[in-house]
């Protein structure tokens, strides 16, 4: 690797080489700013997402859903319900060759929360940073309040996602882990996170992805219907919803302890 700089001595380019080949890295102008402010693609994306007035229409959500984990040859199946401003409550059943290997209860009640497989010696109950992640990552109606859940909000860069232009923004809780999103330039509408998920007993972090496909109009608001993640030590996990059912009714006492 070779540094290209001007006469002043600033670095202008890094030149790659290996035999036959040799790429030639220019640096981008510093000065360089995103043609939208973080205001403007706020609106732009609660606008794309069905807008403010949609979204406040609704209370609740029942997702029904099943999932392909597909390098462990596990699927899976199960309920998501989700309750403003901030309640969530999962039902998981993993299956493998036909047969019933596990089930799993996740819960946040707006204050605390755990998460329990049978997998698990114990539930595992959110604290710290975990905790505040869990939290801001069941606002129901986060995708209107950018001001109010995040310290900043940064547009780093246009970046690819497939054929998919999307404007790369950094978010910065107020509390909880910075996280990386892509909305797309043309339908800006969200298409990939990256972040890390901490854990609430150590201090390990394992990065982690989350693409977003397969978008539709239920009951005015635009829903992902297929999101494909992935970590380090569950590789991809493809979701894909079967159904959507908004403001039903549910009891606080859905969001509660559960055994698996």
């Amino acid at each position: 690797m070779r540094i290209g700089r001007d006469a002043a001595g600033k670095v202008t380019k890094i030149i790659t080489s290996q035999p036959g080949a040799e790429v030639e890295w220019k640096r981008l102008a510093g000065d360089s700013k995103p043609a939208i402010t973080a205001d403007e693609l706020m609106q732009k994306v609660s606008d794309a997402a069905g807008g403010e007035a949609a979204w406040r229409k609704l209370t609740s959500r029942v997702t029904t859903y099943t999932m392909n984990l597909e390098n462990q040859g596990v699927h899976g199946y199960g309920k998501v319900y989700s309750k403003a401003p901030d309640k969530y409550a999962m039902e998981t059943t993993m299956t493998a060759l036909g047969k019933k290997i596990a089930t799993g209860w996740e819960y946040f009640d707006g204050q605390g929360g755990a998460e329990a497989y049978t997998f698990m010696p114990a539930a595992e109950k959110y604290t710290g940073t975990r905790l505040d992640d869990v939290k801001l990552a069941n606002a129901f109606y986060g995708i209107l309040d950018w001001k109010t859940l995040f310290k900043s909000v940064e547009i780093k860069r246009t970046g690819k996602l497939g054929d998919d232009e999307c404007w790369v923004v950094e978010f910065t809780p107020n509390k909880g882990t910075t996280y990386v999103e892509y909305y797309s330039t043309k339908t800006f509408l969200l298409r990939k996170r990256e972040g890390v998920i901490t854990s609430s007993t150590s201090d390990q972090k394992i990065p982690y992805s989350m693409t977003f496909d397969d978008y539709r109009d239920i009951d005015g608001v635009r829903v992902a219907f297929k999101t494909t993640s992935y970590n380090i030590g569950n590789g991809n996990i493809v979701t894909t919803f079967t159904d959507v059912k908004h403001n039903v009714k549910l009891d606080d006492k859905t969001f509660a302890p559960r055994k698996p």
